[in-house]
C-alpha cells in the first residue's frame, strides 16, 4: 500500500529509495512514470535483485541507478555534491530490536532524517518508515522533526500510516502495531 502511495505521486519526479532492498518503492515509482530512480542498499545481492526486477518489468534502465553502498555514506556524499531528489523514501531495518536499543535508535533515526531531508528538494516529499516495535509513533515522528530541523529545513506531516490490511493488529497484542510510514513535505 505504501509503495502505491508513493507511486501515485511519482510521475515526472526524481526518486531516491534508501534501504531499498530489492527496489520495491523505486520499481513502483518507475512504473508510475518517475523521471529517474536511485536505489541504495549496502547488500550487493539485494541491489542485484533490484536491478533484475527492473529488467523483468521492462523498465528503462537508463533512468534507474543502483548503489550497493552504506546509506549514511551515500547521503553524506550526495549532500557534498548538492544532489536533491523530489521524493526520498527511507525504509530501514529495525534500529531498535530490543528495548535497550531505543536511545541509540532515536539517535540513528534522527541522523537518518537529517541526512534524508538534506537531499530532499524544496517542496519535495520525505517518506519515512519504521519497523522498530520498541519505538512508538510519537518518538518516531519526533525523530523526523528533529532531524529535519537539524538540516535547517521544515517538515509538514501529510499522513501517518500503520500496518497494511494483511498485517492485522490483535487487540490482545497491541505491540503488533509497530509498522509506521510517514509522508510529509520538506521546505
Amino acid at each position: 500500500e505504501n509503495r502505491i502511495r508513493v507511486a501515485e505521486r511519482a510521475r515526472g519526479k526524481t526518486v531516491l529509495n534508501l534501504f531499498g532492498y530489492t527496489g520495491g518503492f523505486a520499481l513502483h515509482a518507475a512504473v508510475a512514470g518517475a523521471r529517474s530512480t536511485d536505489t541504495v542498499d549496502m547488500a550487493k545481492p539485494a541491489i542485484e535483485a533490484a536491478w533484475r526486477n527492473f529488467q523483468l518489468n521492462d523498465l528503462p534502465m537508463d533512468r534507474a541507478k543502483f548503489h550497493a553502498v552504506d546509506v549514511f555514506a551515500f547521503l553524506t556524499a550526495a549532500i557534498q555534491r548538492r544532489e536533491r531528489w523530489d521524493i526520498v523514501i527511507s525504509d530501514p531495518p529495525s534500529f531498535a530490536p530490543k528495548k535497550a536499543a531505543v536511545p541509540a535508535a532515536r539517535r540513528a533515526y534522527q541522523r537518518l532524517h537529517w541526512l534524508a531531508s538534506a537531499v530532499t528538494a524544496p517542496g519535495g516529499l520525505l517518506c519515512a518508515s519504521s519497523c522498530s516495535s520498541h519505538l512508538g509513533k510519537d518518538d518516531f515522528l519526533a525523530s523526523i522533526e528533529a532531524g529535519v530541523q537539524q538540516a535547517g529545513r521544515q517538515w509538514a506531516l501529510e499522513n501517518l500510516y500503520g500496518p497494511a490490511f494483511d498485517h492485522p493488529v490483535l487487540s490482545a497484542f497491541p505491540e503488533g502495531d509497530y509498522l509506521k510510514f510517514a509522508m510529509g513535505r520538506v521546505r
